[in-house]
């Protein structure tokens, strides 16, 4: 699996937000309503804030979305109208995201966490992640409109943010990670980082 690793504050994930919305060929995967483990997902082109959570993202133009049948035997069901809306149950009554399949190589998870756990006032993990090619040998295909929003997404990080070492202290190894502007300015007077999600 694909990871960058960041370091962000509200402030630098709402940036992150916008360039997101702006995209016509993303659409964020936000849970609509919750009956215990039933959940109610939609698709929408927008987020107008966002919080210390899990996101989905969805490369529209890389194909359907499908829930998982979790059987070899029947196949998945394609959401037809993910705008609309789809009903899901889960073996859980705290999910942030649908299941969509261990391989689903058209969405990303964006993972925002601005508060840390590892050291008193530290700053969370967050980061973006995506399967990618890891199913080709059994014959799921990243699509290249997939491959091709990564690569964006990268060059976007890349010229937003500022490398820093990880697990390392700053001044310390190879980049490992990105902190986007504030991050990275209270990174630099002092606020320790976790290192785990």
């Amino acid at each position: 699996m694909a990871e960058i690793i960041l370091y962000l504050t509200k402030h630098d994930a709402e940036s992150i937000v916008d360039w997101i919305n702006s995209n016509n060929d993303l659409a964020w995967i936000i849970k609509q309503s919750q009956d215990e483990n039933t959940y109610r997902w939609k698709a929408v082109s927008e987020l107008s804030s966002v919080e210390s959570k899990d996101y989905c993202l969805w490369k529209i133009d890389s194909g359907p979305l499908h829930i998982p049948s979790g059987s070899h035997d029947i196949d998945d069901t394609v959401v037809l109208d993910p705008y609309s809306g789809w009903e899901q149950s889960l073996n859980t009554t705290d999910a942030d995201v649908p299941w969509l399949g261990a391989g689903s190589p058209e969405t990303f998870c964006f993972v925002f966490r601005e508060d840390g756990k590892e050291a008193e006032n530290s700053i969370g993990r967050s980061g973006f992640s995506w399967i990618g090619d890891y199913f080709r040998p059994v014959g799921i295909h990243a699509p290249d409109e997939s491959k091709k929003f990564w690569e964006c997404l990268k060059r976007y990080i890349q010229k937003n943010s500022t490398a820093i070492p990880w697990p390392g202290e700053l001044g310390s190894g190879r980049t490992g990670a990105y902190a986007f502007p504030e991050a990275y300015s209270q990174l630099l007077q002092g606020r320790p980082k976790d290192v785990n999600p």
